[in-house]
C-alpha cells in the first residue's frame, strides 16, 4: 500500500491487490483508497486513485476493478474522474455497490 503523507500528517492511502479472489472480483476490486475527513475535499482522493492506477499498471493489470457503496456519490465521482466505467450495481455486505472498471494506463 501506499501512505499520502503531507507535512508530518497522514492524509490518507491507497491499497494495490494484485489478483482478486471470488469476493474481491465481486465487492472489493484492484484498488482501495481512503482519506481521513479533515483532508477530503482538496484533491487527494483523485492523487491516490490515480497512483494506484499507475501501480496497477506497472503490475501488469490493464484495467482495475473499482467499487463503491452506491450511496457514497463523491468517491463515485472520483472513480468516474480517473476513467471508470460502471459495469454494474450489485447488492453488497452493507447495501448496493457501485463496480467500475477503468484503464490503468493513464499517462
Amino acid at each position: 500500500f501506499l501512505v499520502l503523507e503531507i507535512g508530518g500528517d497522514i492524509v490518507g492511502r491507497v491499497s494495490i491487490r494484485h489478483e482478486l479472489n471470488e469476493w474481491l472480483s465481486t465487492y472489493g476490486g484492484h484498488i482501495g483508497y481512503a482519506v481521513r475527513p479533515e483532508f477530503r475535499r482538496k484533491g487527494y482522493a483523485k492523487l491516490l486513485l490515480g497512483e494506484g492506477l499507475k501501480i496497477c499498471s506497472s503490475l501488469g493489470i490493464d484495467h482495475a476493478l473499482l467499487t463503491c457503496k452506491d450511496s457514497n456519490f463523491v468517491s463515485a465521482k472520483v472513480i468516474e474522474f480517473a476513467g471508470g466505467v460502471l459495469e454494474n450495481i450489485v447488492p453488497g455486505p452493507d447495501g448496493l455497490l457501485r463496480r467500475y472498471w477503468a484503464k490503468t494506463n493513464i499517462g
